[in-house]
C-alpha cells in the first residue's frame, strides 16, 4: 500500500513559565524545547516493534533539552492480551516491566493515569521507597513516566530514564507531555494501519482460495454433468472425508490438471 506516515515539524512547545511574560526558563539548558510533528513514522509488522520505534522517538525528541542521554520504556496493556514492554535499553525494560508485573511503582502509576516523577537521589520519594534501588543499579537516577492516551480499554505510558539527578526540569516535563499526546495519535494510525493491512491479506488470501473452488467445482460439473450445488457438495463431502478444507481440495484437484493451479486477478 502506498500509505506513509512523515514526521512534519510544528511551532516550539511552551516551556514552564516565568510567571509574568509566559517567556519559558531552561533552569541554565541552552538547548530549545523539541520540535514535535503531526504523526511519528511508527510503521512496523508487530505492535512491538512499533513500540521500540516509539520508544527512540522519544530519547532522540527529549535528550537534548534534559541535558543528558535518556533511555525510555513504552508499555502497553490490553485486555486479552498480554503486557508489552519496549525499550532503548534492557535497564530500561526490565524496570518497566518488573513495575507493571508487581503494580506498585511509577510506572505502574502513569498506567493509572497519573503523571510519575522521581526527580533525584539524594530526596527519594516516600511513594516507592523499594524503586530507588534497582532503579540506582540500573544506572539512573531520575525518572519520568507519562500515561499514554490510547483506546478506552487500553493503558500505556512512556517512561524515561536518566542517569543524572534533577534531569526532569518542569520544561522537560512539558516537553513530554506534549510529546505523549503526539506518540499516542502516531501508535494508534500505526495499529490501524497494521489491522487494515493483515484484513487485506486475509481477504485476498479468501478470493484465492475462492477462485480455486470455483473452478475445481466447474471440473466436476463437466466430468459429472451436474449443477454447481451437486459440484461444490461433492468437493465439501471429500473435504469432510480427508479432514482437510475445501480450499486445499479444489487446490490438490487443479494442479493435476493440464493447465494447472489457476490465479486470481484483481483490477485495481
Amino acid at each position: 500500500m502506498g500509505i506513509e506516515l512523515r514526521l512534519k515539524r510544528a511551532p516550539h512547545l511552551a516551556g514552564a513559565g516565568d510567571g509574568s511574560n509566559g517567556t519559558a526558563r531552561f533552569h541554565s539548558r541552552s538547548a530549545a524545547p523539541p520540535r514535535l510533528g503531526v504523526l511519528l513514522d511508527l510503521r512496523a509488522n508487530t505492535d512491538e516493534a512499533s513500540l521500540q520505534l516509539l520508544a527512540l522517538a522519544a530519547t532522540s525528541a527529549l535528550s537534548e533539552l534534559a541535558g543528558c542521554t535518556l533511555d525510555c520504556a513504552v508499555t502497553l496493556v490490553r485486555p486479552r492480551h498480554a503486557a508489552l514492554t519496549a525499550g532503548t535499553s534492557s535497564g530500561a525494560t526490565f524496570l518497566a516491566q518488573s513495575d507493571q508485573s508487581r503494580g506498585d511503582g511509577p510506572v505502574s502509576h502513569a498506567l493509572a493515569g497519573h503523571l510519575a516523577l522521581m526527580a533525584n537521589s539524594y530526596s527519594a520519594d516516600p511513594r516507592w521507597p523499594s524503586y530507588w534501588r534497582p532503579l540506582g543499579e540500573a544506572g539512573y537516577r531520575s525518572l519520568l513516566s507519562v500515561p499514554l492516551q490510547l483506546h478506552a480499554d487500553s493503558l500505556a505510558t512512556l517512561t524515561l530514564l536518566a542517569p543524572q539527578d534533577n534531569a526532569f526540569t518542569p520544561c522537560v516535563i512539558v516537553a513530554a507531555g506534549a510529546f505523549s499526546k503526539l506518540a499516542a495519535g502516531s501508535y494508534l494510525s500505526a495499529a490501524e494501519l497494521r489491522a487494515a493491512l493483515a484484513r487485506a491479506e486475509q481477504l485476498e488470501a479468501a478470493l484465492q482460495g475462492r477462485t480455486s473452488i470455483d473452478v475445481a467445482c466447474g471440473v466436476i460439473m463437466g466430468q459429472n454433468r451436474c449443477s454447481y450445488d451437486d459440484a461444490f457438495h461433492i468437493l465439501a463431502q471429500a473435504s469432510s472425508h480427508r479432514n482437510v478444507k475445501a480450499r486445499v481440495v479444489a487446490e490438490t484437484m487443479l494442479r493435476e490438471l493440464p493447465g494447472g493451479l489457476p490465479s486470481t486477478h484483481f483490477k485495481e
